[in-house]
């Protein structure tokens, strides 16, 4: 069984070995594109038993051109196979909740261009905002239905939206933003502006009724430092409760960057800290996901526990000698940490990544992905966690 289900990857390499391509008819402005995606993960729980997961995704993406200028469509469909499981009590969600493959709708939405720098959209899409987002870390991206709608004014971008439903990365099904036995939604403003020198400004505000309201306002300042390309970011979160939903809750999250570039090296420091009552907690309720914009969240951890304060430590590195590969290696030490039980805890974590993408050739674009992070601290299990992920794009349209 196991080797028919490994087949089913190795097929998928050759394809694109092979530069083989699905033919397909469609109107002129169609774009479809299949992106393959094998995924392995290998989590250590100390005390715990592992739990071991690997898969494949075959994701259909379908972009329509804008009939008469103003409306298509577009739809992202993900059919991921179970290569192996070995799901104890704690899931990996490379696969469902059963340890099995499943079929994901991540995108599926009219969209709308009534006007050149106007873009609405209806349906279910992969969100990619500060305060709802679906960022992908697994096989296939979570995914959020809403109404969304954004317009751009020379240096000033404003978008906003209303979303009533969420789905996880690894389910098939959709279901309400939900708690203490009641359904709401989410209504969004922001937007972002780009200023003559490079700096760039961003806000939003999200609100779920009786439930939270969250704020998010991000400046990044680009400057030169000597022979260094310098980037300077700061952002602040603030988060509380919206009445009788959510239980007493104040709580807000400050993250400051400095980045430091010079031909192949790049060197991060980051602090991040979170004060008020509570750890931050930028999650909607039900099946929402949203993760941090912020450097301070890593692999493993957000370091957004109540108190703490934390220093990381990044440097990346594009290897000359083999054009393609990208390293990077990075650690992050908290300290300060509330919970309760401990006024003065300490959680660190340590990850190292290696890509390498194919640059020419009939394989191009192809890229292999190594991470390991090791993560322990108070309060807390000690994991040793290892990914290996195969991306490789097929264009077919």
């Amino acid at each position: 069984m196991f080797q028919k289900k490994l087949s089913v990857a190795v097929l998928a390499l050759c394809a694109v070995a092979s530069h083989s391509s699905i033919a397909a008819e469609a109107q002129d402005g169609f774009k479809v594109d299949l992106d393959l995606r094998t995924f392995y993960m290998n989590r250590d729980w100390k005390g715990d038993n592992d739990t071991e997961a690997a898969g494949q995704a075959f994701k259909l993406n379908v972009a329509s051109p804008y009939f008469g200028g103003i409306i298509g469509f577009d739809a992202t469909i993900t059919q991921v196979v179970e290569l192996s499981d070995s799901k104890t009590l704690k899931s990996s969600d490379v696969l469902d909740e059963d340890g099995d493959g499943y079929t994901a709708v991540e995108n599926l939405y009219v969209k709308f261009k009534p006007l050149d720098n106007v873009n609405l959209r209806a349906g279910r899409m992969v969100m990619m905002t500060p305060l709802l987002n679906d960022l992908q870390s697994r096989l296939s991206a979570p995914s959020t239905q809403a109404v969304y709608g954004d317009i751009a004014l020379d240096s000033l971008n404003l978008y906003a939206f209303y979303s009533d439903e969420a789905s996880k990365n690894n389910s098939q099904d959709f279901s309400d933003y939900s708690a203490g036995g009641e359904d709401y939604g989410i209504a969004s403003i922001g937007g972002g502006y780009t200023f003559e020198n490079g700096v760039k400004a961003q806000v939003q505000y999200a609100v779920a009724d009786d439930y939270k309201k969250q704020s998010f306002f991000n400046v990044t300042y680009p400057t030169k430092l000597s022979d260094y390309d310098v980037t300077l970011d700061a952002i602040h979160m603030r988060g509380e409760n919206d009445s009788n939903l959510l239980a007493d809750y104040d709580s807000n999250l400050t993250s400051l960057t400095a980045r430091f570039a010079k031909g192949a090296m790049a060197y991060t420091v980051n602090y991040q800290t979170v004060g008020g009552d509570d750890g931050y907690n930028m999650q909607w309720g039900g099946q929402d996901d949203s993760q941090f914009f912020t450097y301070g969240a890593v692999q493993l951890l957000d370091f957004n526990a109540n108190d703490i304060q934390a220093l990381q430590f990044r440097v990346d590195y594009d290897v000359p000698a083999l054009p393609g590969l990208h390293l990077m290696a990075r650690h992050t030490q908290a300290w300060d940490i509330d919970t309760g039980a401990v006024t003065d805890g300490k959680r660190r974590e340590t990850n190292f990544d290696a890509k390498y993408t194919v640059q020419s050739g009939k394989a191009k674009d192809l890229s292999v992905q190594l991470r390991v992070a090791h993560v322990d601290g108070d309060s807390i299990p000690r994991i040793n966690d290892v990914r290996l992920i195969l991306d490789y794009p097929v264009n077919l349209l």
